[in-house]
């Protein structure tokens, strides 16, 4: 999920040259095109500085993993500064992803809602297996995607992922056994996981790499919205129809409307919005200043990804991150009812107001991130700061549950409870600024690979932390303190 401290590596961006004119002026292949084997990539070299508007840097000198050099900032005088961000093409694209990243968590999170109907409280360690299936598809998808989306475009890949999602979902309340719900919920899980490595390519193109936190945080902010709408709206749609089975077909049908907006309205690269007529000239090259073609090349380095240490500390951040992050999103309705004794209309409401705050925090961690950036703090100074913050902050908060006591809702504990919650799942959106917009930075031209050996290793956790959490939580519900230092640690 988007959203560490560790050796992190600034970014090293190369340029684009003329949109049009491809590899033959020595500008990077156009895509359609193979680049030929991959070239051999000198983790170990150091960088030169290029100045990022010059048209002469070709795929063959670009190392995978750079030193920590950093890319020049482009001057705010240039006529080539399309400096408006929101209203533009671009801003379009990312409304879009965000829109769908809403989509693809309503379908996800519908289960935490769902489960507390359908299972009874003793039952934790059912619970657990069924809300872990989603993530058992999710990892095993990962890699796949990012290779078909690097070589079939990110448009394709993702149109299929929605459909196969919304598909999945509706099929989920057509058989009551636990054996078909785990089965469909790994289903759609193994569809989500295609649906962020097929995004990376299509950010890769859009978005020049000094507007990145900002960009991811958008679309990272749809995770936010589609847990809020899931969350709060879940209860009241068992209530009116009388049934769990209603938020599996109201999701569904969603998801299947986006895959109509994706199929007709995004544009894979700004060459085909152009081609309709919706992109400005001046938009393009603003985008060329600082933008990063994927390659396509007929072998991928696996050896150089999985030995190099920079990338391998940003995956293990996004592990262990994704694991409290998760566990909340598997387990805080349960947590409210549970714990505090919460009716179905406040275990709905508690369980969005942490969420809310996520997107806030986002954005305008984000922004700072980029304003940094402009002000020339290093790359890598700003992405290890935003990380450390983004990281510590949260994992205090839980610290400080571990002491909440059982009781009635509104009672010291629960307010306290309610407090750290917000304040710790909110906090968690700085890290859109730090190792989250990392992987566009080590790699840009191989990111769907990257990314997506990352995610499959993120969403292992959300396979064990909710066989953990239920483990934990069947011996006693009074266990919570242990579930929460596990996230500390």
């Amino acid at each position: 999920e988007f959203p560490g401290v560790g050796p992190l590596c600034a970014m090293h961006t190369r340029p684009m040259g003329d949109a049009t004119a491809g590899a033959k002026n020595g500008g990077i292949p156009q895509r359609g095109r193979h680049a030929g084997s991959a070239p051999k990539i000198d983790i170990g070299a150091t960088a030169k500085e290029v100045d990022v508007e010059d048209p002469k840097t070709t795929s063959e000198h670009r190392p995978l993993i750079l030193s920590p050099m950093e890319p020049k900032y482009p001057s705010r005088t240039s006529t080539d500064m399309h400096s408006s961000f929101v209203g533009s093409a671009r801003f379009f694209v990312l409304v879009i992803l965000f829109l769908v990243n809403s989509g693809m968590y309503l379908a996800r999170i519908n289960m935490s809602v769902a489960i507390v109907y359908m299972y009874d409280d003793d039952e934790e360690l059912s619970k657990g297996i069924v809300l872990s299936a989603f993530y058992w598809g999710y990892a095993s998808s990962q890699v796949l995607a990012g290779y078909l989306a690097a070589r079939y475009g990110g448009k394709v890949v993702l149109s299929m992922s929605i459909l196969g999602c919304a598909l999945g979902t509706c099929f989920i309340p057509m058989h009551n056994s636990p054996t078909f719900v785990i089965v469909m919920r790994a289903f759609v899980g193994m569809c989500q996981g295609a649906c962020y490595p097929s995004q990376m390519p299509i950010l890769s193109d859009w978005i020049p790499w000094f507007e990145r936190s900002r960009a991811l945080s958008v679309i990272a902010s749809g995770e936010s919205v589609g847990t809020i709408v899931a969350l709060f709206l879940g209860p009241y749609l068992v209530q009116i129809a009388g049934d769990w089975q209603s938020i599996f077909w109201a999701t569904g049908f969603i998801n299947l409307l986006l895959f109509g907006v994706v199929s007709v309205c995004l544009d894979e690269t700004p060459e085909e919005m152009q081609a309709r007529g919706w992109l400005s000239d001046s938009e393009l090259r603003f985008i060329n200043i600082g933008r990063s073609r994927l390659i396509r090349p007929k072998s991928i380095p696996w050896v150089e990804f999985l030995s190099n240490i920079p990338y391998l500390s940003v995956v293990c951040i996004h592990f262990c991150s994704d694991w409290g992050y998760l566990l909340i999103l598997s387990y805080l309705p349960s947590y409210w009812r549970n714990v505090y004794q919460v009716s179905d209309s406040e275990m709905a409401f508690y369980s969005v107001l942490p969420c809310i705050g996520i997107p806030l925090v986002s954005i305008v961690g984000a922004t700072f991130a980029d304003w940094l950036l402009s002000k020339k703090v290093k790359l890598i100074t700003v992405r290890k700061a935003m990380s450390a913050v983004g990281l510590w902050a949260p994992a205090l908060c839980f610290h400080l549950l571990s002491y909440c006591k059982a009781c009635r809702a509104n009672c010291p504990a629960f307010r306290f409870a309610l407090a750290t919650m917000i304040i710790g799942v909110s906090l968690r959106g700085i890290q859109t600024g730090g190792w989250a917009s990392n992987y566009l930075d080590i790699g840009p031209s191989y990111v769907s690979y990257l990314f997506s050996i990352a995610n499959s290793v993120g969403a292992v956790s959300g396979i064990l932390a909710p066989l953990v959490t239920g483990a934990i939580l069947n011996d006693s519900i009074e266990n919570w303190a242990t579930v929460f230092n596990t996230v500390f640690s």
